[in-house]
């Protein structure tokens, strides 16, 4: 077998679901949960601010749902492209750290929204609790960094990426 057979097999999609080569779904779909997640915290912040932080609440609340729909699918792209880096490397342990953290922030906001629904209010652990996902996600997200850009997984390959700095004619 050829010593860059696993490398390049995690660059290339397992699947068309996952994004064509050089060009990944989760990298995209992460906006969305991290985005909506980080403005619900600004929300939550704004609501102890205002005199009455009901629309804060409510926005909050949604965001926190908005954010958990879009962590579903940026989930199932992750997998798919989890699923094909090849077990026993680093990048696979490195990529399940990765997920395994996402999962529990994922748990984090689901309670977060649960604290937070049937009330105006931002309760005082739902609010906590986004924080802390916040920071999980922090650390996964360095993670995430590290699979595409110190392992290269999903990345263009060396030759595909030289092709890109060759002086133009």
């Amino acid at each position: 077998m050829d010593a860059t057979a696993p490398l390049t097999k995690a660059k290339y999609p397992r699947s068309l679901i996952a994004g064509p080569y050089g060009h990944p779904f989760h990298a995209i779909a992460i906006i969305l949960p991290i985005g909506a997640w980080v403005s619900a915290s600004v929300f939550d912040v704004l609501f102890l601010a205002a005199d009455d932080g009901s629309a804060f609440a409510l926005g909050a609340r949604i965001l926190v749902a908005v954010g958990l729909l879009g962590a579903v699918v940026a989930a199932i792209l992750g997998l798919i492209d989890w699923s094909s880096i090849p077990k026993g490397t680093a990048a696979r342990a490195t990529g399940s750290t990765h997920m395994v953290l996402n999962f529990i922030a994922m748990a984090i906001y689901t309670g977060s929204l649960v604290l937070r629904l049937d009330t105006d209010v931002v309760p005082t652990l739902a609010m906590i609790a986004s924080f802390v996902g916040l920071a999980l996600l922090s650390v996964s997200g360095w993670l995430g960094g590290k699979l595409a850009h110190t392992y290269g997984v999903r990345v263009a390959t060396e030759t595909t990426q030289a092709e890109g700095l060759e002086p133009l004619p």
